[in-house]
């Protein structure tokens, strides 16, 4: 399966034999592990294993998608992509996969969520354990999640936060890489596929284009852009077809 799915407004689920609404299910972005993977910089084997229980564990997922395979490939809706690229930092920065879903389970029941590293709620970690960062009206606190004890470590700032536009604490928009700032996933536009900021034009089409004309000048007088733009639509899709 390629990097981005293409998805029909109805399609039947051969692991469970029921019918699965995709007209709702697209509004809210449909990805494969593929493309988490180069959206984490992670292997497809390494990304699926974040959606899968332990086996003889109580434990769910560090993340749940609430999708049905599409022919036999795991696939999840934007909120879980969000969620992936946490995971990946938490596991780049030593955190074991075990204390991942056992703060992912913690927090799914206290605060109702099926999807609580996707929220405004900014995650700490000093290698050994995710903390949640409290604010009052003088200071931050770091409150240890499985503990509910105030910390005062070390702890490493993730910068995911600042490619995450948040609208009631939730994740409605990603910035995949910094170096390429113009580019966003929004599930609200072409399907969720990335797109350019301005304009929302998929970086795939520019990209497309401009690998037919060999001109970022004319491609840009095509779509109404920048060549600037196109640029970073091509450099985009050139990175995650590595």
């Amino acid at each position: 399966m390629t990097a981005y799915l293409r998805i029909t407004t109805k399609m039947v689920s051969a692991h469970m034999g029921i019918e699965m609404d995709w007209r709702a299910a697209v509004q809210e972005g449909v990805y494969p592990v593929a493309f988490a993977a180069k959206m984490t910089e992670m292997t497809n084997a390494r990304v699926a294993s974040w959606f899968r229980a332990r086996s003889q564990s109580t434990l769910a997922p560090a993340i749940i998608t609430p999708y049905e395979p599409v022919k036999g490939q795991l696939v999840m809706p934007f909120l879980a992509l969000v969620e992936s690229r946490f995971v990946a930092r938490f596991r780049k920065h030593g955190l074991s996969l075990q204390t991942i879903r056992k703060v992912a389970k913690k927090l799914r029941q206290k605060h109702d969520l099926l999807h609580p590293f996707a929220t405004q709620s900014r995650f700490r970690t000093d290698g050994r354990r995710i903390m949640m960062e409290i604010a009052d009206d003088e200071e931050r606190h770091l409150l240890d999640i499985m503990t509910d004890e105030w910390a005062f470590p070390s702890v490493v700032e993730p910068s995911l936060f600042d490619s995450v536009v948040y609208v009631d604490d939730i994740a409605v928009r990603m910035h995949p890489f910094t170096e390429f700032p113009h580019v966003i996933i929004d599930p609200r536009y072409a399907l969720g596929r990335p797109i350019i900021e301005e304009g929302f034009i998929p970086t795939r089409t520019l990209a497309s284009a401009y690998l037919a004309e060999g001109d970022l000048d004319a491609v840009a007088d095509w779509f109404n852009t920048t060549p600037d733009l196109v640029s970073q639509a091509v450099g985009f899709e050139q990175r995650i077809a590595a």
